[in-house]
Formats: C-alpha cells, structure tokens, sequence
C-alpha cells in the first residue's frame, strides 16, 4: 500500500513538474512590443481610387464595369468626395445589350453612366481608448509558407476614432431600361400617340435621373503601429471604416418618349419613384498604396417597381497623399 501511494506520488510530481515547465516556457514567448504610433487623427488628407470592378444588381439595369472615386478632407470637420462608374462595354450593360439585339425601335439604348459627388459634416469627433487587431505578419512567411499558416493576431490597447457625420449631396445617372417589364410591373397598357396599343412591340427606353441625397454616416477610425520584440517588422492597423444610411430624392426623372415605327410612345404613361434610400459601407486604408472595398443596397429613384438595387466596389490601387507637413514615422 505504502510503495503504490509513493508511485503516485511520484507520477503526481513530474505531472506537475512537466506542467510547470510547459507554462514557464509559454510565457517565454509573450510577445513584447514598443508603440510606434497610435495617432487616428495623423491621416492622409487625399485619396484617389482607381475601381478596376464594380457591380450593381439594379432592377432598372443590371451592370458591370469601371470607376474612379476622390475623396479629399478639407479640414477636420468636413470632407468631400465624388464617384464616377459606367460598364465595361456593351455587353456588360445588360439592358442596353438586350435593347441592342432585340428591340424594335433601335434609337433608344444608351449607355449606362453612375456620377455622385457630395461631402460629410462632422456632428462629433472623439478618440477613446479602445482595441485593435494586429496580425503577426513576418516577411519570412512569404509564398507557400504565409498560405499554409494559419493567421496569428495580437489584440492591443489603441486610440479608436469614432465621427458621426451629416452626409449631402447629388446623384445623376443616364440608362437603358426594359419598358415593356416597367408597364407590366406597373400594370399599364402602352399606347402610341394615337391611342393605337403597342404591348406586342419589344421597347426599351432612356431614363435620366437627377436628385440629391442627405444622411448619417458612422466612420471608425484607427491609425496604430508597433514594433514587436522578435521575429517581425513595423505591424499596422490603419482602418477607415464608414458605415452609412441615406434618403434620396430625385426631382428629375425623365424617361425619354420612343419611337415606334414613325409613332410616339410618350415615357409619360410610367410612373415614376422619387423618393428612395440606401445603407452601405465603405472601407479604406491609411497608406500611400494601398486598397478600398463598398457595398450598399437600397431603393434608387427611378421608374416605380424599377427602384430596387445592390452594389459592391473594389478599388485598387488607392493612391493616399497626406498634408504637406505630415511625417509617417512608422513607413
């Protein structure tokens, strides 16, 4: 009795020994770090995206293509930008594609153009202490060797920026549309001009849309860079993140009359949706070279039942130019 309690005694001890050892050398590797920089409102005051894809599942016109998109910080408290987008070609503008290939009066199938430009008032703009995630990124992990690990991250203490904002300002775009699905949606009967019913003819129509838009939006900022102890370089986390919801009213719109065999079909017989709204996001990076990324979905005016959209956005490169006095201490 007394050899088997001293066995387990014994196998007792070098468990707790081998645990010991395990937890002394775990916290050997602590990773240690010096704080380069936690600065949110140290940013860059321009930047200028080139958008090689965008997409838009918009029920007036499905299309993909291009853009450009400038966003520039006049001061602390306000900011402007602009967005320019249209599709590649004619084929990824799908209305005009379809209007191309079979509609009947073959003069009203132009391409579709996206221009929106506006700025954001800051309403508040604080710095609060808060938490960022760094990932443990080495050089070393280059190539095969960074796609066969899986991602550490170190949670630290850092700044976190956050600015409510009121955001304005103007939206226009130009394109082709299916009539024949608006009337039908709509339940009317087309007609020409002399009251003769077109419903058998396959119509496409130019529709022009102006308005403005007024929101909030919600961007949170960090701007945090350190310098591990071992193993790695100069680690970053320099998101702009803005979350966003807007109203949108359009005055104008305008669905330009067809021609029909000599005839006028007048774009008055549709009705038309002025009011509508969106809820997005947009990302980008506090870097000379870097990438950007949005998605929104909403209710665009435009034909009524033709309203209905979704869109997402990659940008790249994005070109960052800080203020003539801004140093970046940690590139």
């Amino acid at each position: 009795m007394l050899l088997k309690s001293m066995l387990l005694w014994c196998i007792f001890s070098i468990a707790l020994v081998l645990i010991c050892e395990a937890q002394t050398k775990k916290s050997g590797k602590v990773l240690t770090y010096e704080e380069v920089n936690d600065d949110p409102y140290a940013l860059n005051k321009f930047y200028f995206h080139l958008q090689p894809v965008y997409g838009e599942l918009f029920a007036t016109n499905v299309n993909i293509g291009f853009g450009v998109q400038m966003d520039y910080q006049i001061t602390r408290g306000l900011g402007l930008s602009a967005n320019w987008r249209r599709p590649y070609a004619r084929q990824t503008d799908f209305a005009r594609e379809v209007a191309y290939k079979n509609q009947d009066n073959v003069d009203n199938n132009q391409t579709f153009n996206y221009l929106e430009f506006g700025g954001t008032i800051h309403l508040s703009d604080r710095a609060q202490k808060g938490k960022s995630k760094i990932i443990l990124y080495s050089k070393r992990y280059r190539g095969n060797r960074w796609a066969n690990r899986t991602p550490e991250k170190l949670v630290i203490p850092s700044q976190v920026r956050k600015v409510i904002g009121l955001r304005w300002g103007g939206i226009m775009f130009n394109s082709t549309t299916d009539i024949n699905q608006a009337a039908k949606q709509q339940g009317v009967a087309l007609v020409d001009q002399e009251n003769n019913p077109v419903d058998n003819a396959k119509l496409y129509g130019n529709i022009n849309t102006r308005g403005i838009y007024a929101g909030i939006g919600l961007h949170i900022i960090k701007n945090v860079a350190i310098k591990p102890h071992r193993d790695f370089g100069v680690l970053v986390n320099d998101l702009n993140f803005n979350a966003f919801v807007d109203v949108m009213y359009a005055p104008s719109i305008e669905l330009d009359d067809i021609i029909l065999d000599g005839n006028i079909v007048s774009g008055d017989q549709l009705a038309t949706q002025e009011l509508g709204f969106r809820a997005g996001i947009q990302g980008k990076f506090n870097k000379p070279f870097g990438f950007s990324y949005g998605a929104e979905f909403g209710h665009r005016p435009s034909l009524k039942e033709r309203g209905f959209y979704s869109m997402f956005k990659l940008g790249f490169p994005v070109f960052g130019f800080p203020p003539k006095d801004f140093t970046r201490t940690y590139r």
